[in-house]
């Protein structure tokens, strides 16, 4: 049975979820930040973990989505990815321009309907449905509004799985100079990869960097060339920057066309990002892992 009801965290100490209102509390955690996939191992044999059921809620920074397991908890593995039939591999849409798949190995057996599927109508969440149970593996699907952070949480007392995909930034976009970082700087400016995306209302651009705190930075459209974004970033030494990758990259969005990287002799790095046109942007810092998100407005 599909129970739904909002829940909250009341002590990150101990992890443990209660029924409340729709706000969730003061000790509330903070929104997650995490794309990339996230693997947990069992804490039980795989013939005892059973899937009993599904709730969700919304939180002040993020929705979240609890799987109740008895026997303990299954392995598991959450990731962007397209929700498939479990041993047929047919792909199954979801609401939603972003699916998080979500993959339990070793649960022998579920009491749960695969064909329910259930729409919240949270800020992020949008949808839950199952792509079936077979040979000791669960297959789940989140339909989300965006492709945003997320992280699972493995609970105990009783058995389950919890995972909360962050709100949608609500940073507003502009055209001012964006300015960060603070000492401790990183000795040098390390850029491991430079990604892009689509996304419902903008095009956002990462720079994942390779140091644990962010070099001093600006964020500001150039003078001579008012459709292109200057991202100039400074590190403590005047080392040379270490840049993973092409130094010239196309992209062909709706409004990111290109990116050029260059270094310079004093150890700074500008980045230039073309537009198609002089729109808003926002600037995120985002860590675990470091990486600099740019947005830009469709």
């Amino acid at each position: 049975m599909w129970i739904k009801y909002p829940l909250a965290v009341v002590a990150l100490a101990t992890p443990m979820l209660v029924a409340t209102g729709a706000t969730a509390a003061t000790t509330d955690l903070p929104a997650p930040t995490q794309t990339a996939p996230i693997v947990g191992t069992a804490t039980a044999p795989p013939d005892r973990p059973v899937l009993t059921g599904v709730r969700h809620g919304r939180h002040d920074r993020y929705d979240r989505v609890v799987f109740d397991f008895t026997g303990g908890t299954p392995a598991y593995r959450v990731e962007y990815a397209p929700l498939v039939g479990v041993g047929t591999g047919d792909p199954i849409p979801l609401d939603g321009p972003a699916d998080l798949r979500v993959t339990f190995t070793g649960t022998p057996s579920t009491t749960l309907d695969m064909g329910t599927v259930v729409d919240p109508g949270h800020p992020t969440l949008r949808q839950v449905r199952f792509g079936g149970a077979f040979e000791g593996q669960v297959l789940a699907g989140l339909g989300l509004a965006d492709r945003v952070g997320f992280r699972v949480l493995r609970l105990a007392n009783p058995p389950r799985i919890a995972v909360d995909v962050a709100h949608q930034p609500t940073r507003p976009f502009g055209t001012a100079t964006f300015r960060g970082g603070e000492p401790p700087l990183p000795d040098v400016v390390s850029i491991g990869g430079v990604r892009s995306g689509a996304h419902p209302g903008y095009d956002r651009l990462v720079l994942d960097l390779r140091t644990a705190r962010f070099p001093l930075l600006t964020v500001s459209y150039t003078v001579p060339t008012p459709t292109r974004i200057h991202i100039g970033l400074t590190g403590l030494t005047t080392a040379p920057a270490q840049i993973a990758g092409p130094r010239q990259i196309h992209i062909g969005l709706t409004r990111l066309r290109g990116v050029s990287i260059a270094s310079y002799e004093n150890g700074t790095v500008s980045v230039f990002a073309d537009t198609s046109q002089r729109t808003g942007f926002r600037v995120m810092l985002l860590t675990n892992p470091t990486r600099l998100v740019i947005d830009v407005k469709h």
